[in-house]
């Protein structure tokens, strides 16, 4: 009886826990001169890619967090973004990040570039850097009004 018990118990805790975990989900925000769509948790610091611009400028800066902790800061590094049949390479800079004890990436791509056009179309993407590939769902995600505010006029 007692072994029922704390099954039971175990159970609905872990039910009560998993139901106040958030999933990470996009998010387009924007200013009069910035635009951003983030891919993380609503109010918290659990970011895993975000996108953002100065607005009508022609380019989209990528932005990956938490890239490796193998990379040194200050370096140029390779990032290819990947969705259905289409693939881009640009070169990104790594910087420290002091909260994930990771090194962060960011690199610019320009706003029309195709990869951006196949990421419209595709369900999900993948960003490769430095050997180690990462897949993010793109269902939700706001791309095509983060495009708008970020190409030139």
């Amino acid at each position: 009886m007692t072994c029922r018990f704390l099954l039971a118990f175990c159970l609905l805790a872990a039910s009560a826990l998993s139901t106040q975990a958030q999933e990470r989900q996009w998010m387009l925000d924007a200013s009069d001169s910035d635009a951003y769509l983030i891919f993380g948790v609503p109010d918290s610091d659990d970011v895993g890619i975000s996108f953002w611009c100065p607005v009508q400028q022609g380019e989209v800066n990528v932005f990956i967090p938490e890239a490796s902790a193998k990379l040194h800061p200050g370096a140029d590094i390779t990032v290819t973004l990947k969705a259905d049949e289409e693939s881009a390479t640009f070169t990104g800079k790594s910087e420290v990040n002091l909260e994930a004890a990771l090194t962060s990436v960011e690199a610019k791509v320009p706003a029309n570039a195709q990869i951006l056009a196949a990421m419209l179309k595709a369900d999900r993407f993948r960003v490769i850097i430095e050997g180690n590939e990462t897949i993010f769902p793109l269902i939700d995600a706001d791309l095509e009004s983060l495009l708008d505010l970020c190409r030139k006029p």
